[in-house]
């Protein structure tokens, strides 16, 4: 396809670069212009004739108003490190190895009656009469208590450094005050707040699009005394605190929240973890009132006659955009910031009929662009993952933020971006913006959350050990959704109280429960309750697939740990068992799973402690030393995969692929439409009647694939070369 359009194209632009976003809005065909942290838009540049991005972050937008009003700061709760007493008491620094710059204790409200005391060698709650708090050194000292105990203070603090300012200021060496934010739960807060935007709105009378960054609460980031990350999760309520919401959620729920509720023993209710009541009962808490709040923002913008957008990051939790009531906002326009094909998914498949851009990495910040950095290799290879999933589910509108001028200094940087520019507004040409073709085939992703976190990526314990950017996800080990994310299969999301409460729906061909055991990823106890087992079994064994990877069904319960060790045919060793003897299994010389799959699979560490558990188990792939990676097994009119560990991949992504068609036992359903390359991929679209056939490596190649009419085709691509060919 040549003479691609111009447009679908969201790019900064700052003050003083006016000559720079001329030119480069034109070799990138660019048709919106944005303002970025630390930037602004000059009078020239609004007059150049572009669609106009305001970007806003309300809480953090009117910076006197926080220092004049402390009490209205966003709150959390944080737990100091444990420290062994060596007599009856003991004195603990509660942000001994915490950022100061960012927490300040709170002595707003009674310590005795919102922080606690915890004994961790016995996990009790010391009374409130045993401690005391000095208001000048914030040092907890602790009395009458049992000796060579560990014991760890939960303390109410607030948030004195906006995260997201933090992180930029930081990486900018800003010299400007630290940027603080406020929590709109507070009524007069709330008030405030509404009449800052009534202004802000009337200031931008050239804004064509509001850019909400986001709502009211900023995802979770802890930083230690150093200012570098401690603890971080991404879709965690953890800065979500304040006096009067817990207040209030006492009377709406019928019972008190406590710091331990969201401390969680120092794992703060992590994503990863199993949620508890508690903690579910908190988000949809929260979640109710963002809605509300989100709701009035938009309305006014709706009511100047502007466009609403927002960015799924920074303050953005609470505006779920899976949950349902995420469409009583009245949204326009969805970003998300996207470096890979899972991103990239979690945003395209987001439900609605709303507009939705990618925002794409590197972000235009020195970090990146140095001298020794590489951003035209970070841009092509994460244009590789995403394009790969956007063949499978398009969006709407790609764009950048930052510092255009620091950009430009990139050459190769600026060449990436015109044919990244170019390639995706062919995409979207070429689409008519539908999705591909599907196979017949229909995968359920199994976990604690559901539809909830549709897309989300997780992490296992080789995370721990990974030197990574806190900017974006890079994912150590196992990624089976990236795999997924470019497959030509129908995905969605299901949570164990769906399969309780509605079996498991009837157009799904195969269950994958991916993850680390007693994770939310897998389940953990829910695999203790019959009304999950059972079901599951039921359903496999009349005739469905279920593809499990690491520890699928992981939970140590009557003397197994993979649960369902009879529909998967191997079993872990945890330790509890090593003197039972492993069965003798099939060793099959081919299987369909491997079929054009090369033998130097990699498929993790090789130490998978998982072993045969049925003689008619198929063992396709061991390590070295025998730990099984990859076994296929019958149960009864179903079947059963297991793998250790799924790296991404092309070949694992394909190996995928397959695996999913044999569980489902529609192995036919790959004649058409699949490349015989697995480092190729193409996809169909009705609407046009065009097919995209892409090279995702940086070496040529030659795939052949047959299309749906039985048609075949024989491509040479160039490196990342995509061309389009007519059904």
């Amino acid at each position: 396809m040549s003479n691609p359009s111009t447009g679908r194209v969201t790019l900064p632009a700052e003050t003083g670069a006016e000559d720079t976003v001329v030119e480069m809005f034109d070799r990138w065909g660019a048709d919106y212009i944005r303002d970025s942290d630390g930037t602004a838009l000059s009078p020239q540049i609004l007059e150049m004739g572009y669609q106009i991005y305001s970007t806003v972050c309300i809480v953090r937008a009117d910076q006197e108003y926080p220092r004049a009003n402390p009490k209205s700061l966003h709150q959390k709760f944080l737990i100091s490190d444990a420290v062994t007493a060596t007599s009856d008491s003991v004195e603990i620094d509660p942000l001994a190895t915490l950022c100061r710059d960012k927490y300040e204790l709170d002595f707003d409200n009674d310590p005795k009656r919102w922080w606690q005391v915890i004994d961790r060698t016995t996990g009790e709650i010391v009374p409130a009469e045993k401690w005391s708090v000095d208001n000048e050194s914030g040092i907890v000292t602790v009395t009458g208590i049992a000796p060579w105990h560990s014991y760890t203070v939960n303390v109410l603090v607030y948030l004195t450094w906006d995260t997201t300012s933090m992180y930029n200021h930081i990486q900018n060496n800003w010299t400007t005050p630290k940027v603080i934010s406020v929590d709109p739960y507070h009524q007069e807060t709330w008030d405030h707040l509404m009449g800052f935007f009534d202004s802000w709105i009337d200031s931008h009378k050239d804004t064509d699009v509001v850019r909400l960054t986001t709502f009211a609460y900023h995802f979770c980031v802890d930083s230690d005394e150093n200012a570098v990350d401690k603890f971080r999760d991404w879709t965690g309520y953890q800065d979500t605190i304040s006096i009067p919401a817990l207040e209030d959620f006492e009377k709406r729920f019928g019972y008190a929240l406590t710091a331990e509720d969201f401390v969680d023993d120092g794992y703060y209710n992590a994503t990863y973890r199993v949620p508890t009541k508690a903690y579910r009962d908190w988000m949809t808490f929260i979640q109710d009132f963002t809605v509300k709040f989100g709701k009035e923002l938009v309305k006014k913008v709706h009511a100047a006659g502007k466009k609403a957008a927002i960015f799924w990051g920074d303050h953005w939790i609470g505006a779920e955009f899976y949950h349902p009531s995420y469409q009583e906002i009245g949204i326009d326009i969805n970003i998300g910031a996207v470096e890979d094909g899972v991103a990239l998914r979690r945003l395209s498949d987001t439900p609605g009929k709303l507009e939705k851009e990618i925002r794409l990495y590197p972000y235009f910040f020195p970090d990146v662009f140095r001298e020794g950095g590489d951003p035209a290799g970070e841009s092509i290879s994460n244009w590789a993952k995403i394009r790969r999933a956007m063949l499978r589910m398009p969006v709407d509108r790609i764009g950048y933020g930052g510092y255009l001028s620091l950009a430009a200094k990139f050459p190769d940087f600026v060449q990436s971006v015109e044919t990244i520019c170019n390639e995706f507004r062919e995409i979207r040409d070429g689409t008519d913006g539908e999705l591909s073709q599907r196979l017949p085939l229909k995968v359920a992703v199994l976990n604690c959350w559901g539809n909830l976190r549709a897309w989300i990526n997780y992490t296992n314990p080789h995370q721990k050990f990974l030197d990574k950017r806190p900017d974006v996800t890079v994912i150590a080990g196992s990624n089976m959704l990236e795999c997924l994310s470019g497959l030509p299969v129908d995905v969605t999301f299901i949570s164990f109280d769906e399969i309780r409460e509605n079996g498991i729906p009837a157009d799904i061909d195969v269950i994958i429960n991916d993850g680390t055991g007693d994770t939310a990823w897998t389940g953990g106890r829910e695999w203790a309750d019959p009304a999950i087992i059972g079901p599951v079994r039921e359903w496999v064994a009349n005739g469905g697939g279920f593809l499990g990877i690491t520890d699928p069904a992981g939970h140590q319960h009557n003397g197994r740990y993979l649960q369902l060790e009879d529909v998967l045919g191997v079993q872990k060793e945890t330790g509890q068992s090593c003197m039972v003897a492993a069965r003798k299994a099939n060793t099959p010389d081919s299987h369909f799973i491997t079929d054009g799959i090369s033998e130097d699979i990699q498929l993790g560490a090789g130490m998978s402690f998982v072993y045969p558990a049925s003689s008619d188990a198929d063992v396709i792939s061991t390590s070295e030393k025998g730990h099984v990676q990859l076994a296929a097994n019958a149960f009864a009119n179903g079947r059963g995969v297991y793998l250790s560990e799924l790296p991404y991949d092309l070949e694992n992504s394909r190996l995928l692929l397959r695996a999913i068609a044999w569980a489902a036992g529609k192995e036919t359903s790959l004649d058409t439409l699949i490349c015989d390359n697995p480092n190729t991929d193409c996809a169909y679209y009705a609407a046009t009647g065009k097919i995209a056939v892409a090279n995702h490596t940086d070496e040529p190649q030659t795939t052949t694939f047959s299309d749906a009419k039985g048609v075949q085709h024989s491509v040479e691509l160039k490196p990342y070369e995509m061309t389009w060919v007519s059904a």
